[in-house]
C-alpha cells in the first residue's frame, strides 16, 4: 500500500509539472535565462569566424577626432579609407537621421539668398559661396562615398511603442518609411494559397527612424538594427522579420534586420521564407552555398554569443582614417565584413549579453553574422516541445522508481548526481547540437519528486522508529538501537560471522583493593577509571559489549565495519595504558592505591549480532576467537606484562605499533599453540629503556628457542641489569633456571601451556 502510494505521489507531481512546463510562466522563463548564462560561462569563449571585423567608434577614436556625433566629413575620410582597403561588405550599426550642421552650410546658404537678391554682388563673389556651399555639404559627400561601395548596408531602427515619439510629426514619420521602403523583404514562400502573412505572429513596429534621404539614396541595400531585450534586460535573440503597418496605405511591409543584408552582400543571396499557417517553418539565405537559419515560428534566431566583448577583432575608427599600418596592417580589412559601431561607453550602444554586462551593439550583429555563416546558431526547433514532456514523463517515473525505495541519505546523493547529469545532458546538447533544452523544469520536476517521496515515508516511518525505540530503549545499547531504527531487519536472534578485534580488560587485584574502601569510594574510584576507559574506547569507534564488574568486554569493527579493527584496538589498549599512568600519579597524591590494568586482544572469526532470549536481547560477540582474547588478558600474569596481543592481531597492525615477541603459548581450552607479543607502545613511541633492552632480550630469547639456557640466561640478566623489574626478562631467566636443573624433553616444541584461565 506504501509503494503504491508513493508512486500515485510521484506520478502526480510529475503530470503538475508537464501542466505547467505545456502553460509556462514568464517567472520560470527568467530561471532558464540563468541556466543557459551558465552554460555559456561553462562552455568559455569560442574563436569565431574571419570574415567579420568591427570598426570601432572607441575611446580613442572620440579622444582624436571630437566628441559623438562627429562631423560627416570624418566619416567620408572613414568610407574612402575602407573602399582604398578593398572591404567587401561595409555596415552601419548607426541611423543618420538629422543633417550635419558642423560646416556653417545653413549659414552660407542664407548669404547666398541674400547675395542673389543684391545685384551689386559680382558674379564672381557668387561663384566663391557656391563653392564654400559644396565644400561645406558634409551629407552631400558623404553619399557620393558611400554610393561608390557596392557592399553598403545602412541601419535604421524601428519603434516598437508610441513612447518617446511626441518630436516627431506624421509627415516626417512618414519620410522615414517612405526612405526604407524600397529595402522591404518580398522573399515569402507560401507552403499553401491559403496561408494570411498578417496571421504569422511577426514582430510589429510602431514607427521607424532611418537615415537623411540624401544618405538613404545612396544606399543600395538596409537593415534594422534593434535587438529584442529579455526579462533579465539581455539580449538572447533576433527578430529576423519585422513587421510595418502603414497607416497610409493599410497595408503590412515587412524588413529584415542589418544582419541578414549584410549576409545576402556578402555571399551574393537573398533571404526566403517558408511559411505556413502556424507560422515560419524554414528560413533560408539563398546563394552559391544555401545556409538554413535556425529560426521559431516567429522568425527569432537565437544568438550562440562567442565570448565577451572584443572577441571579434576590433580596430579603431581613428586608425583606419589615418592609414596606421601597424596597428591597421595591410589585407586586414580586403574582403572583409567590416561593422562600424561604437564601442566607447559613453556612447549609449552597450548592451547585456550572458557573457558581459558592457557588450557593444555592434557585435551583437557581428555575433549573429558569424553564428550563420559558420552554422552554429541556437535554436528551440518545433519537436523540442514534445521531446521536453516525454523527457519530463520518463524522468519523473525513473525518479519515483529510484525515490521510493533508496533510503532518504542516497537519496540526496541521486539528487545532487541526477542534477548533474541533467546539467551535462542539456549543456552538451546546446554545445553540439546547438538545441537549447529546458533546464528548470527538470530541476523543479526532480526536487519535487524526492522531497515529497521523503517526507511522506519520513511521516510513515516514523511511527515505525518510536515504536522501536519505545519498546527496546531499556535493555538494548544506544548504537544498536540506532542500527535497528535504520534498518528494523536487524532485528533478530543469533548473528552473522566476521572476521573483528576483541579487546578485554581488568584491574589486576581489584578484589583485595576493593575489601580495603567503602562502597562509596569504590563506586566513585570505579566509576572514574571505566568513564576515562571509555572515552578512549568511543574515540576510536570500538563497540562496548559489556562492564563486568571492572572489567571491560569491547570489539572493533561491527556493527560499522572498518579495515583497520586490529590497529584501533591496539591504538585503544596504549592509550588506556598512558591514561591510567596518568590516573595513578593523581591517586597517588590523593593517598589512593595504584591501579593497573591488564589487557588481551585477540583478532579473528567471531559470531556478531543479537544474542539473547525473545524478550530480552545484547549486541554483542562470541565465539573461540573472544575466548582468546579474555585468555591472553590473564596470561598477562605469566610474564609480567600489562598489554598481551595475538599473532593474528599483530599481523594487521604491525605497521602502527611496537611490540616485542612473547612465546607461543597454549591456552585452557584451546589445542592450537598462538604466538604472543606484548603491546609496547605506537610507531616509534616505545619507550627508550624498553628500546635499550630489546636487542638483549631478542638475543636471549633465540637462545632460549635452541636450548641454549646458558647463552640464554646470561642475555637476560643482562638486561635486567637495565631494566631491573622487566617482567618478560624475569619470566624467560627463571626458566632457564629450571630448565638448566630439569631440561624439557627432545621433543619440546617452545610452546608453553598455561594451566589457568
Amino acid at each position: 500500500m506504501k509503494k503504491i502510494t508513493l508512486w500515485a505521489l510521484g506520478l502526480f507531481i510529475t503530470s503538475v509539472v508537464i501542466v505547467c512546463y505545456w502553460v509556462s510562466s514568464p517567472l520560470i522563463y527568467q530561471f532558464e535565462l540563468m541556466y543557459q548564462n551558465a552554460h555559456f560561462k561553462f562552455r568559455g569563449p569560442l574563436t569565431p569566424g574571419p570574415e567579420v571585423v568591427i570598426a570601432a567608434i572607441d575611446e580613442k577614436s572620440i579622444d582624436e577626432l571630437g566628441r559623438w556625433p562627429w562631423p560627416r566629413k570624418h566619416l567620408t575620410r572613414l568610407a574612402e579609407k575602407l573602399g582604398q582597403r578593398q572591404a567587401r561588405v561595409i555596415a552601419y550599426d548607426m541611423v543618420f537621421s538629422s543633417p550635419d550642421d558642423s560646416s556653417g552650410l545653413e549659414n552660407l546658404a542664407k548669404l547666398k539668398e541674400e547675395l542673389k537678391s543684391n545685384p551689386k554682388v559680382s558674379s564672381e563673389a557668387s561663384k566663391t559661396v557656391d563653392r564654400y556651399l559644396q565644400d561645406a555639404n558634409y551629407d552631400a559627400q558623404f553619399a557620393e562615398a558611400l554610393g561608390k561601395s557596392n557592399g553598403l548596408v545602412m541601419g535604421y531602427f524601428f519603434h516598437f511603442r508610441p513612447d518617446g515619439l511626441d518630436h516627431l510629426s506624421e509627415k516626417v514619420l512618414h519620410g522615414f518609411f517612405q526612405s526604407i521602403k524600397p529595402a522591404q523583404f518580398v522573399g515569402f514562400i507560401k507552403s499553401s494559397g491559403s496561408v494570411d502573412l498578417s496571421s504569422i505572429d511577426f514582430r510589429s513596429a510602431y514607427a521607424v527612424e532611418s537615415n537623411i534621404p540624401v544618405l538613404s539614396k545612396a544606399a543600395r541595400q538596409s537593415g534594422f538594427i534593434n535587438v529584442d531585450v529579455e526579462p533579465d534586460s539581455s539580449i538572447r535573440k533576433l527578430p529576423l522579420i519585422v513587421k510595418y503597418h502603414d497607416k497610409a496605405t493599410k497595408e503590412d511591409y515587412y524588413f529584415p534586420p542589418l544582419a541578414i543584408r549584410v549576409l545576402e552582400k556578402f555571399l551574393g543571396g537573398t533571404l526566403l521564407f517558408r511559411v505556413a499557417e502556424f507560422g515560419v517553418e524554414t528560413v533560408l539565405l539563398d546563394g552559391a552555398v544555401p545556409l538554413e537559419i535556425m529560426t521559431n515560428d516567429k522568425g527569432d534566431v537565437q544568438i550562440n554569443f562567442m565570448g565577451p566583448s572584443n572577441t571579434f577583432p576590433h580596430f579603431s575608427v581613428t586608425d583606419i582614417i589615418h592609414d596606421r599600418k601597424d596597428r591597421v596592417p595591410e589585407g586586414s580589412l580586403k574582403d572583409k565584413i567590416v561593422l562600424i559601431g561604437a564601442t566607447a561607453p559613453g556612447l549609449e550602444n552597450i548592451k547585456t549579453t550572458p557573457f558581459d554586462t558592457a557588450f557593444p551593439g555592434v557585435e551583437i550583429h557581428a555575433t549573429v553574422i558569424d553564428n550563420i555563416l559558420q552554422q552554429n546558431s541556437l535554436h528551440r526547433p518545433e519537436w523540442l516541445r514534445i521531446f521536453d514532456i516525454i523527457y519530463l514523463g520518463l524522468l519523473g517515473l525513473v525518479m519515483t522508481a529510484i525515490y521510493s525505495r533508496i533510503k532518504p541519505g542516497y537519496g540526496l546523493l541521486v539528487w545532487i548526481v541526477s542534477l548533474g547529469g541533467q546539467f551535462v545532458f542539456s549543456h552538451w546538447m546546446m554545445v553540439n547540437k546547438g538545441v537549447w533544452i529546458s533546464d528548470v523544469f527538470p530541476l523543479l520536476e526532480n526536487t519535487l519528486i524526492i522531497a515529497s517521496l521523503m517526507i511522506f515515508r519520513y511521516t510513515t516511518e516514523i511511527k515505525q522508529k518510536q515504536m522501536i525505540q519505545k519498546v527496546f530503549n531499556k535493555f538494548l545499547p544506544p548504537r544498536v538501537i540506532d542500527q535497528l531504527v535504520k534498518d528494523p531487519r536487524k532485528l533478530k536472534l543469533g548473528g552473522e560471522q566476521k572476521e573483528l578485534t576483541a579487546l578485554f580488560t581488568d584491574i589486576a587485584g581489584f578484589t583485595t583493593f576493593s575489601e580495603k574502601y567503602s562502597a562509596e569510594e569504590l563506586v566513585h574510584m570505579l566509576n572514574t577509571y571505566l568513564t576515562e576507559m571509555t572515552d578512549i574506547l568511543f574515540k576510536y569507534e570500538g563497540t562496548l559489549d559489556k562492564y563486568d564488574g571492572d572489567a571491560i568486554k569491547a570489539f572493533f569493527g561491527a556493527p560499522l565495519y572498518f579495515e583497520e579493527h586490529a590497529k584501533r584496538a591496539c591504538w585503544v589498549a596504549i592509550e588506556m595504558q598512558a591514561k591510567l599512568k596518568e590516573m595513578r600519579r593523581q591517586w597517588k597524591k590523593e593517598g589512593k592505591p595504584e591501579l593497573y590494568m591488564r589487557v588481551g586482544i585477540n583478532t579473528g572469526e567471531m559470531v556478531v549480532g543479537n544474542i539473547g532470549s525473545k524478550t530480552r536481547m545484547n549486541y554483542g560477540i562470541n565465539g573461540d576467537s573472544v575466548n582468546l582474547a579474555a585468555r591472553l588478558e590473564a596470561a598477562n600474569k605469566e610474564y609480567g606484562t600489562y598489554s598481551l596481543i595475538s599473532h593474528s592481531t599483530y599481523k594487521q597492525a604491525r605497521n602502527h605499533i611496537e611490540v616485542r615477541e612473547l612465546d607461543s603459548i597454549r591456552v585452557v581450552g584451546r589445542s592450537e599453540p598462538v604466538k604472543v607479543y606484548e603491546l609496547l607502545g605506537k610507531a616509534g613511541e616505545a619507550e627508550a629503556a624498553l628500546r635499550k633492552i630489546l636487542p638483549i632480550y631478542n638475543k636471549g630469547l633465540m637462545h632460549y628457542k635452541k636450548r641454549n639456557w646458558e647463552e640464554a640466561l646470561t642475555c637476560f640478566e643482562r638486561a635486567l641489569q637495565i631494566l631491573p623489574k622487566d617482567g618478560p626478562s624475569l619470566t624467560f631467566r627463571n626458566r632457564c633456571l629450571n630448565f638448566k636443573s630439569d631440561p624439557p624433553s627432545e621433543i619440546w616444541d617452545g610452546v608453553y601451556h598455561l594451566t589457568t584461565k
